[in-house]
């Protein structure tokens, strides 16, 4: 199949023709695929009768397919009512930065365990976030090691998310300074990565319950209301 006019060969096509199919039946919403220009290396929009994912023309092609698969898996968390990720009570800087962060911890490994059975590359991905990572460590303001503010929270949240999804021997390059920069941060998230390998990410009940644990070890209820999608309860 192609996407954005790429061609990524026959990987994910039983997977697209999957989700496409229950996107249309289940959420009555047409699945579309549109290039994009700036910011993550894909991205989900659901408006009424449409689902978009949005790919970086950036990404190189041998990256493409996995990340087109992990886009075709939060469509697939969403049509099985796992957990979402809201602007809470309170409108703080860098709150919406801190709420995908907080997301992403949990639904991203989620996403990798339905699609490792397909030998995907990933070291193109790796290799950008690790960059990215090291770029943000020298220029991470002092107050990202502050407690009790959004850019710790922020802070903490990527420690933990690299301390579970990087690959180890890159992660053991960054650790040192991460927590030589931002001690603070980098304690609140060994406490976070503690509390999600907890509960984990096996189920949509399991997702909701580390997604509250991480939260309330940040203590950032005020701006990150989570919603359990199977009932519509905000937590």
């Amino acid at each position: 199949m192609k996407v954005i006019g790429k061609d990524i060969g026959g990987a994910l096509d039983a997977m697209y023709a999957e989700i496409e199919r229950r996107a249309r039946v289940e959420a009555e919403c047409a699945l579309r695929v549109v290039p994009l220009d700036g910011g993550a290396f894909s991205s989900v929009d659901w408006e009424p009768g449409v689902v978009t994912i949005a790919v970086h023309n950036g990404v190189q092609r041998r990256a493409l397919g996995h990340v087109f698969g992990v886009a075709l898996q939060h469509v697939r968390q969403r049509l099985d009512h796992y957990p979402d990720v809201e602007e809470g009570a309170q409108d703080v800087e860098m709150g919406d930065l801190v709420r995908v962060t907080l997301r992403e911890l949990v639904m991203a490994p989620e996403a990798e365990v339905q699609l490792a059975p397909l030998g995907l590359e990933t070291t193109w991905e790796a290799q950008q976030r690790h960059a990215g990572l090291k770029d943000l460590l020298q220029n991470a303001p002092a107050d990202w090691n502050e407690a009790d503010t959004p850019g710790m929270a922020f802070a903490a949240l990527q420690y933990a998310r690299f301390t579970i999804e990087h690959p180890a021997e890159l992660w053991a390059a960054l650790r040192g300074p991460f927590t030589e920069r931002m001690p603070v941060a980098a304690e609140r998230g060994e406490a976070v990565v503690a509390r999600v390998r907890e509960h984990g990410w096996a189920s949509a009940g399991a997702c909701l319950e580390s997604l509250v644990a991480a939260r309330e070890e940040l203590g950032i209820k005020p701006y990150a209301s989570i919603v359990d999608l199977r009932n519509g309860t905000v937590l």
